[in-house]
């Protein structure tokens, strides 16, 4: 039996335009999904995490964890590749529902430890693209590139500046200084997540339509006054933000950290206002997080309607401020937030 790590990402800036052929700046982070990867006469899924061991046949769907197992499987055999029975065992130290895109993860976990071990001789990019194709085709989430490109491509004090468009990338160091990342998992996940993500990215492809264009890279400011208003606030927020991603790669390379984090405060109001996809309690930590000593910015990450928040501050000063907003935010809506410290990391690989 071999074991494989892959990691969760964190993406600085860039929300909801992996999909729309944009710019993305994400970080592959200390917190992990890991598979233990071995032959056997079925397929068997084991979850160390959910207490649950599942055998299922080729291609069987059960609407929950295994899904992405078995759509990855089901991708490998797409790509033309043969994928023999297998007993998957999986741990995880990334938080569900956080934000972090579990998910990807987990798929690409499977898809590199199968790869590995039945010598399939699929590339890195090979990887990737099996690991999206199963999510959006066999689990049914629409999901951009972004996360299993991280998953795969991440490089330790590196954020990659990646466009999805082209899927050109460049790593951009991480020199942080006296700064720090930290997350606070809002402890909530609202129901509707899944389908209203479904729903946004319809509606970037009827802007499309709309406008008749074959990318949203080709539509400007001024096509914007041919949009009716919903699809209009779409497509402002993914304009402003493809222009967010680029200043924060400038202001990483400058070190000019106030900038960065004046650009996670706009990110997240243009999420919040524009692409509709913030909730209540996570308006209520941004809110509270502004203006804080030490705190520079804060945002929404991932799908939206729950979640985690991006914080971007002095070292120290996350932590001390997370224990006021812990006890507001508990009297405000009797749930306790979780302050996550991380760090960046590198992309899957075999554990030795």
């Amino acid at each position: 039996m071999t074991k494989f790590r892959a990691p969760g990402r964190v993406n600085i800036i860039g929300e909801h335009t992996d999909y729309n052929d944009g710019f993305v700046l994400p970080f592959a982070i200390d917190k992990y999904i890991e598979v233990d990867v071995s032959s056997s006469n079925e397929f068997v899924f084991v979850s160390h995490t959910m207490n649950e061991t599942v055998g299922l046949k080729k291609y069987e769907k059960l609407g929950k964890w295994t899904d992405y197992i078995m759509g990855v499987i089901w991708a490998i055999e797409k790509s033309g590749c043969e994928v023999k029975p297998a007993r998957i065992e999986v741990s995880s130290t990334l938080p569900l529902g956080a934000g972090l895109s579990s998910s990807a993860a987990l798929e690409t976990a499977v898809a590199y430890g199968l790869n590995s071990i039945m010598n399939l001789n699929l590339s890195k990019k090979q990887i990737v693209d099996v690991c999206v194709r199963a999510e959006r085709e066999f689990v049914g989430v629409q999901c951009g590139i972004m996360d299993q490109f991280t998953a795969v491509f991440g490089k330790k004090d590196h954020a990659i500046f990646l466009d999805t468009f082209n899927l050109n990338y460049e790593y951009v160091p991480l020199n942080l200084g006296e700064y720090e990342f930290a997350l606070i998992d809002s402890n909530t996940k609202h129901e509707l997540s899944s389908s209203e993500y479904n729903k946004r990215r319809e509606e970037c492809e009827r802007i499309m339509e709309v406008l008749h264009k074959n990318s949203f890279r080709e539509i400007t400011y001024e096509d914007l006054n041919h949009l009716e208003p919903a699809l209009r606030k779409r497509a402002r927020h993914v304009l402003d933000e493809n222009k967010r991603v680029n200043m924060a790669v400038r202001a990483l390379k400058k070190s000019e950290m106030f900038l960065l984090g004046n650009l996670l405060y706009e990110s997240h109001v243009s999420l919040r206002d524009l692409y509709e996809v913030s909730c209540e309690e996570i308006d209520f930590i941004v809110g509270f997080l502004r203006g804080r000593l030490g705190i520079l910015g804060a945002r929404i990450v991932g799908g939206g309607f729950g979640g985690s928040v991006l914080v971007f501050g002095r070292k120290g000063c996350i932590e001390e401020v997370y224990y006021e907003l812990r006890d507001r935010y508990y009297k405000m809506f009797g749930i306790t937030p979780e302050l996550i410290h991380i760090k960046s990391d590198c992309g899957v690989h075999a554990v030795v």
